[in-house]
C-alpha cells in the first residue's frame, strides 16, 4: 500500500474510532440519551426509545465501515450523511437557544451545541482528508457488509431493549407498601390531601438520579396531555439538604405540592426502592410505576 493510502486509512480509521466511541457513550447513558430525544416532544415515547436505538446502531455500522475499508465509497457518503445530518440538527438547536448537553458523545462529555459543531467540523477534515481510500480486497464483501449491518442493531436491541417491551415486567417491579402507605396516612405523616379525589404521588430523592429523570419524564408526559388531569403531590425522604429548587429547574417538573417524610417512613412505603409514581383515587392505589414503565 501507497504511503498516501496508509494516510487515508489512519485518518479513516480514527474517524471510524471517534464513532465507534460516540455510540457507546449513548449507549451506556441511553436512559439519558431516550429523554434527551423525548424532551423536544417531536416523537411518542416508545418511538424515542426505537430512535435511540437506530442512531446508535448507525454509529457502530459506520465505525466498523470506516475501519473494515471494504466499502469505503458507501462509508464515506454514509458518513457525510451522518454528521451533515447531526450538524443540521444543532444548528437548529443553536437558533432555538437551546444550550444543554446535546449527547454527541452521551453523558461522558458534557458538550454543548456549539462545540458539538465543531467536533462535527473536526471529524468532516478527517472525512475529507481519508477521501479516495482504496478499499481492501477480501472476499464476500456482501457478507460483510450484512454484518456491520445487522449485528450492531441486533447487539444494542439485545444489551438494552426498549422499555416498552417489557412494561409488563417492569410493573412487577413497581412494588409500594399499601400497608405502610395507608398508616402514614392514618398517622398524618403524609399530607391529607393524597387521600382526596384522584392524585400523581410520587416519592423521590434529591439524590437519586433515576428520580430525577423520572421527573423529568413525568413533566413531558403531563406537557403532551398525559397525567395532566390530577394534581401532583411530590414527597422526599427528609435529609441534610431540603433545598428542592435545583431539582425541579432541572426536570422541568411543576408539582401541586411538596412534602417531606422521616426517611424511615419513605423507606417503609417505597420497599427501599424509588423512584415510586403512584396514580391514586380517594387514598387507593390504582396504578404503582418505577421509572421503567412510567409511560
Amino acid at each position: 500500500m501507497k504511503t498516501t493510502q496508509i494516510v487515508k486509512y489512519v485518518f479513516r480509521a480514527l474517524l471510524g474510532i471517534l464513532f465507534l466511541l460516540s455510540a457507546t457513550s449513548k449507549l451506556i447513558g441511553i436512559d439519558d440519551f431516550e429523554m434527551y430525544l423525548f424532551s423536544f416532544g417531536w416523537f411518542r415515547l416508545g418511538s424515542c426509545y426505537l430512535l435511540a436505538r437506530l442512531v446508535i446502531a448507525a454509529e457502530y455500522t459506520l465505525g466498523l465501515l470506516l475501519i473494515g475499508n471494504l466499502h469505503p465509497k458507501l462509508a464515506f457518503w454514509g458518513s457525510l450523511a451522518m454528521l451533515g445530518g447531526f450538524s443540521l440538527f444543532l444548528l437548529g438547536l443553536l437558533v432555538a437557544g437551546r444550550n444543554d448537553n446535546c449527547h454527541c458523545f452521551g453523558e461522558w462529555v458534557d458538550l454543548n451545541p456549539t462545540q458539538s459543531l465543531l467536533k462535527n467540523a473536526g471529524m468532516l477534515v478527517l472525512l475529507l482528508l481519508s477521501a479516495g481510500l482504496e478499499a481492501f480486497r477480501a472476499k464476500h464483501k456482501g457478507l460483510w457488509l450484512s454484518l456491520a449491518c445487522i449485528v450492531p442493531l441486533a447487539t444494542v436491541l439485545i444489551v438494552s431493549p426498549p422499555d416498552n417491551w417489557r412494561y409488563d415486567s417492569y410493573a412487577r417491579h413497581a412494588l409500594v407498601n399499601e400497608q405502610a402507605l395507608q398508616e402514614a396516612r392514618e398517622a398524618e405523616i403524609l399530607p391529607a390531601s393524597v387521600a382526596e379525589g384522584d392524585k400523581v404521588v410520587c416519592f423521590y430523592s434529591l439524590k437519586c438520579h433515576f428520580c430525577k429523570m423520572s421527573a423529568q419524564k413525568l413533566a413531558t408526559l403531563r406537557q403532551r396531555g398525559e397525567f395532566a388531569q390530577a394534581p401532583v403531590i411530590v414527597i422526599f425522604g427528609r435529609g441534610q439538604d431540603t433545598n428542592t429548587e435545583a431539582f425541579f429547574a432541572e426536570t422541568g417538573l411543576a408539582p401541586d405540592e411538596v412534602h417531606f417524610i422521616e426517611p424511615n417512613d419513605f423507606l417503609r412505603i417505597t420497599n427501599g426502592s424509588f423512584p415510586v409514581i403512584l396514580e391514586l383515587h380517594d387514598g387507593a392505589v390504582l396504578k404503582a410505576y418505577n421509572y421503567r414503565n412510567l409511560h
